[in-house]
């Protein structure tokens, strides 16, 4: 809209009507701008099923020092899941970072969705002696035409934010439990393997006295220097193992100091006596994903757009301006512009977005087929690993406890050797390393499903972590 007004030697104030009229359009349709509310509370009831634990964005010293004496309280305590996953959802900087991410997002939304700012024009002249000023306010009418359509397209664009803001804060809530059962399971075959090492050491030391004296073929002591060789090999891995995992896991808990160090369990907790079912899982699971919800809201927007493309396919700009003189009401001044579709006529712009559109309609089909598939691949891991530590657990270690016992009863008899128990000993040993490792596939494999019922996306090598063990050969033989 557009008010000018002129008067010799003084700059005289547009008409009421008009400058009331003009005011009250601009200021009614620039307080509109879209709220975009509380996303952080939107993110925390995406995930809550895997981070229970409320999301915190921080934005002062003071809410930073809430949550350092909160970590430190925790980590007074032996580490557990659930609170390694508060450490993580309160102290991962990587989770702060993407709120604050998302924080700019909707500072941008509410920028977008505003109305443009309007232009004034100041034009000054002189004839005979006398001067005029003019003032004109003008502003983009296709802007304000376009506006309820453009808050909805930009409405749409930042839930989309929100939600992969969702899935990335729940793949690093993912890498913490994975790290944790790495951390905890590794500590644990390290002991069992310090036990074969210290075991293969003492038989190693008896085979070296019988030879110096003659009592046993230099074969046979070439055999147990062999395996202890081997123990002493497993061993440095295991603790290397050890060292690794713990600080991935301090790397996800977003600990800096030295001071703060972790206390975890000596061993995994015990399997669940009952696991979930596949039926009960894929009920809802495509309601829940959240790539599911992107590529639908990925449709909804495109096809909003298609339908604001089509609406201005022969208008590229468009400006209105209206002018009054003060002075003279009868003097009245109406201006428009708009560009001539003489080249262009919009069609391409159609066709790509309606291209677009059957782009976005075939990625959410497959999306959805991809996500069952996911679901129905993640329970059978989920599924395989529990049956396989189930079996360790009641059929491979009460087999050699057995087997030690029977061993136990021939050495005291005198019909077997010291060496053939302390083989066999390694070998029930290797037993428990390989449950332990079961376990923790177990455990690694129920993250991964959890993880595939919300859509995030799987961090790369975690593949790795659910492959069975079938046989801890780390323990030594």
């Amino acid at each position: 809209m557009r008010v000018h007004t002129y008067r010799a030697n003084t700059v005289s104030l547009p008409s009421p009507k008009a400058s009331f009229l003009a005011i009250s359009i601009v200021f009614i349709l620039s307080g509109c701008a879209v709220d975009p509310g509380n996303s952080v509370d939107v993110i925390q009831k995406e995930i809550a099923s895997i981070a229970p634990t409320p999301l915190m964005l921080i934005q002062d010293n003071e809410q930073q020092r809430s949550v350092d004496q909160r970590v430190n309280a925790l980590l007074l305590q032996p580490l557990t899941l659930d609170s390694a996953v508060e450490i993580a959802t309160l102290n991962n900087k990587s989770i702060q970072a993407a709120l604050h991410s998302l924080g700019i997002s909707a500072v941008e939304l509410q920028q977008a969705t505003q109305l443009p700012n309007p232009g004034i024009k100041l034009t000054r002249s002189t004839s005979d002696g006398s001067y005029s000023t003019e003032l004109e306010f003008g502003i983009n009418l296709l802007s304000v035409l376009t506006l309820p359509k453009v808050r909805s397209i930009e409405t749409q664009r930042f839930q989309q934010e929100r939600l992969s803001t969702a899935q990335e804060i729940a793949s690093i809530i993912n890498e913490t439990k994975i790290a944790y059962w790495n951390a905890v399971a590794a500590r644990e075959v390290l002991s069992y393997i310090e036990k074969v090492h210290t075991t293969t050491q003492a038989s190693a030391e008896l085979a070296n006295r019988m030879t110096a004296v003659g009592n046993f073929s230099k074969l046979d002591y070439l055999r147990e220097q062999g395996q202890l060789s081997e123990a002493t090999l497993n061993l440095v891995t295991a603790r290397q193992a050890v060292y690794s995992s713990t600080e991935q896991l301090n790397r996800l808990l977003g600990l800096w100091s030295n001071i703060q160090k972790i206390q975890l369990p000596e061993r995994l907790p015990e399997l669940p006596t009952e696991i979930r079912q596949v039926a009960e899982l894929e009920a809802n699971a495509l309601e829940q994903r959240l790539d599911v919800k992107l590529a639908k809201m990925k449709l909804q927007m495109i096809a909003a757009n298609a339908g604001l493309t089509k609406a201005t396919r022969f208008i590229n700009a468009f400006d209105f301006e209206a002018g009054g003189n003060t002075k003279d009401s009868s003097e009245r001044s109406y201006s428009a512009s708009l560009e001539l579709p003489i080249f262009d006529w919009g069609n391409y712009r159609v066709r790509k977005v309606e291209a677009e559109y059957w782009q976005a309609f075939n990625e959410a089909t497959a999306t959805g087929v991809n996500a069952r598939s996911e679901i129905r691949e993640r329970y059978l891991i989920y599924r395989s690993m529990y049956d396989l530590a189930s079996h360790y657990k009641s059929n491979v270690l009460p087999i050699q406890q057995q087997i030690a016992e029977e061993n136990q009863l021939r050495y005291n008899g005198m019909f077997i050797s010291v060496f053939e128990l302390v083989a066999d000993a390694r070998n029930q040993i290797s037993a428990v390393t390989g449950y332990v490792n079961a376990a923790k596939d177990f455990w690694v494999a129920k993250s991964q499903l959890d993880l595939a019922l919300i859509g995030a996306p799987v961090v790369v090598g975690d593949a790795e972590q659910t492959k069975p063990a079938a046989k801890a050969e780390s323990a030594g033989h």
